[in-house]
Formats: structure tokens, sequence, C-alpha cells
């Protein structure tokens, strides 16, 4: 049985998970690190644009800059969603094949996350190729990119997430068909803990690993400092397109 790593940062700045991702993920290609399972919120809150996405088409400027909404641009395509501390966001960073191929992947965390859902009583289903949904609206969305032979996989979970306030930062969400569990199941909503238990537990079955609790080393650390100052935190790279 292949044991990973876990990184609970829990609670930080869009700049510094975003680039804890991508420092955990040149460690792993050098297999300075095991493959790891990270977990994190964004405080203050963040919009994550996808990779070659164009800032200004998805994001109301003037109000993020009025309301201390952080904008950074992140790894993988996809498109741009806002994030919250309401909202766990998982990131799966591994070298070993998970599935056949993306679409597969995909699959198997999103069925992996609805299994877990399931032990709270709460049943949602799988809409191809990446996302999960509750009485017909999306609650969780992912992405993933192949780097150095490096796989990163990333997802949210919504929970309590402010749909009120993602309204106003986002220009194109539909309300109709994004909720939280929170919205659909007032008295029936998981503790972020429980739901970080509960992926670790599912994600060991599934994927017939150990997860044991780890630390960034101190490469890593320094790389996220890096990153933060020349890269995730910087203009030319968040507004790039």
């Amino acid at each position: 049985m292949k044991e990973w790593r876990l990184i609970d940062t829990d609670l930080g700045h869009p700049y510094y998970v975003t680039a804890a991702e991508e420092a955990i993920s040149l460690a792993r290609a050098k297999d300075l690190v095991p493959d790891t399972l990270h977990f994190y919120r964004r405080d203050p809150p963040g919009v994550s644009v996808g990779y070659f996405k164009k800032v200004e088409d998805d994001v109301n400027l003037d109000y993020c800059k009025e309301n201390i909404v952080v904008i950074v641009r992140r790894m993988t395509g996809g498109g741009t969603i806002f994030t919250d501390k309401n909202q766990l966001i998982y990131s799966i960073i591994t070298k070993n094949q998970l599935g056949s191929g993306v679409e597969d992947t995909f699959e198997m965390v999103c069925n992996g996350i609805i299994e877990m859902l399931k032990k709270f009583n709460i049943q949602t289903e799988y809409k191809p190729p990446n996302d999960i949904l509750l009485n017909g609206k999306k609650i969780s969305g992912s992405a993933q990119t192949l780097k150095k032979d490096v796989v990163l996989l990333h997802g949210t979970i919504l929970l309590a997430t402010d749909l009120d306030l993602m309204n106003k930062v986002l220009k194109n969400v539909d309300l109709d068909h994004v909720t939280t569990i929170r919205n659909e199941l007032v008295n029936n909503v998981p503790s972020i803990e429980d739901v970080k238990k509960g992926l670790m537990i599912t994600f060991e079955d599934q994927f017939d690993i150990k997860i044991n609790q780890g630390e960034l080393i101190r490469s890593e650390s320094e790389m996220i400092i890096e990153l933060e100052q020349n890269k995730y935190g910087v203009k030319d790279w968040n507004f790039k397109y």
C-alpha cells in the first residue's frame, strides 16, 4: 500500500495557497516528497482564474477592488470561479496514474466525493466530465493538469459559500445552476473538518493508499515565498491574457 502525505493549510491567502499547490507539485516532480493530498480554504475571498481565461471577461474588477476580493490565476484550465472560507478546496498531487486518462480520473475523484457525501445523507450525482450536482445544481467542480509527470487535480466543495458575493464578483455566474449544500439542505451541512476526514477515508479506500499527516519541507516553504513574490502576487501573471 502506497503512503501519501496530507498537507492541511486550511485558511490561507489566495496567493499563498495557489503558490503552495505549485511548490508541492515541483517538489513531487523531484521526488523530494510523496504523493500529497492538500486541503485549503481561501481567506480573504478569491477569484481563481482558469489558466487561459481573460480576467476582464469574467470578473467585476471594480467590485473586487472595493471589497478586497483577491484575483489569482491558477495553473489549470477551466472556468473562473469564486472561492471563500466556506468552501473546501482539495488538491491531489501525484505521480501515480489514478485513472486510464483525464476523464476517467475526473470520474473516479468525483465518484469518491459522491460516496463521501452519502455518509452525511447527502445524495448527489456526477455530471461529466468534472462536476457534482445536488438537486440538479452544481456544488463541486474540478480541474487538472499534467506537468513533469505530476498530475495536479483540484476541486471545490461548496458547503456554505456566499452566493450573493459570488454573483457580484463574477459576470457570468448562473445561480439557477450553482448552489451550496447549506442552501439545499439547511439542517444537514457537515463541518469543514468532517468533510476533510471523510475525503481522506474515501480516497484511502478508493486508491488503496494510506494518508499520513505531514508538513511542508523547507524547499517547499521557500518556493511558496518565491512564487508568491514573483508569480501569483504579480499583476503580469494574473492578468496575462
